[in-house]
């Protein structure tokens, strides 16, 4: 399992040298498909790529995935359609000659066009997710968390579900009177789960989601909340909000994600009494980039 990974979002780049499995190089930048003139992709992936310096080599095959292959990308490599078979799972996808000496290939997303649900980037964590655990239900969380189920008895991946809780919390707390005028946030557990409290009452028809988001703003002008902790109620509301959504009660839920966002949905669950298990999204994507490359020699 010797290659070359990109994955390339719309914000950020990250290339990965892989040798038997292990990274032994990377390289970020800032560099994101939606930053950057379209007819320039190609170059900047050449320059890129050789800040991998002797880690890369042009005989490796390299692998673009994200945001890369959608219709601002290099090109557009399309979806492939829920129901979904592992083996599809980890195809390698749409061949690129002429950009690198290396073999080049770009991978399409996956989509469920019965719910209009579109995903970029997450399939491969899961990828991952299905060959490190046992689980049947996924959420690859964070900006656009993605909700995903699979029948391990017919090697599929059966629905896909997006809930926007990262950017919603953006929105508000950054973009919306709700956040006007607060200091510096800092950490609150206890207003964070104050907020996972009202995500239940929320959920027990007591009050409504898009309610509570304005009364944010009333509790900390009112006394109720203090300023600085309106960011980690917000947290708590829409974090515990996505899990009640999305958790299916008794059955365990895999979250995959970034270190600083694991620990949050953890403590979501274990407030609501929800099974859950945590997988490190980098973790995840080098075990997803594997399975593709597992039968090379």
């Amino acid at each position: 399992m010797n290659y070359i990974a990109v994955d390339w979002g719309t914000s950020n780049f990250r290339a990965l040298s892989v040798r038997e499995g292990r990274v032994i190089r990377s390289v970020e930048d800032t560099c994101g498909v939606g930053r950057c003139q379209r007819e320039a992709l190609p170059s900047i992936l050449r320059e890129q790529l050789s800040r991998l310096e002797d880690a890369f080599d042009d005989q490796l095959p390299v692998l673009l995935c994200g945001m890369i292959g959608s219709n601002i990308g290099i090109a557009d490599a399309g979806y492939m359609e829920l129901p979904l078979s592992f083996r599809d799972l980890t195809a390698r996808g749409r061949e690129l000659p002429g950009i690198l000496p290396n073999p080049l290939t770009l991978r399409p997303g996956i989509c469920d066009r019965r719910a209009n649900e579109i995903c970029r980037g997450e399939e491969m964590q899961l990828a991952g997710a299905l060959a490190l655990t046992d689980n049947a239900i996924f959420a690859a969380v964070g900006t656009h968390s993605k909700w995903m189920t699979v029948n391990r008895a017919q090697q599929r991946v059966d629905s896909l579900r997006t809930l926007m809780t990262g950017e919603l919390w953006n929105l508000v707390l950054h973009q919306s009177v709700v956040g006007k005028g607060l200091p510096v946030q800092a950490t609150s557990g206890a207003a964070f789960f104050d907020g996972v409290a009202t995500a239940q009452a929320v959920q027990r028809g007591d009050s409504t989601l898009v309610a509570e988001l304005f009364r944010c703003r009333g509790r900390y002008i009112l006394g109720e909340l203090e300023p600085k902790a309106a960011g980690s109620w917000l947290s708590g509301l829409l974090l515990g909000h996505e899990v009640l959504q999305g958790h299916p009660g008794q059955q365990k839920v895999c979250f995959i994600g970034s270190r600083a966002l694991l620990p949050l949905y953890q403590n979501v669950c274990d407030a609501l009494e929800l099974p859950c298990a945590t997988l490190a999204a980098e973790t995840a994507l080098i075990a997803g980039l594997n399975e593709v490359f597992r039968y090379d020699a």
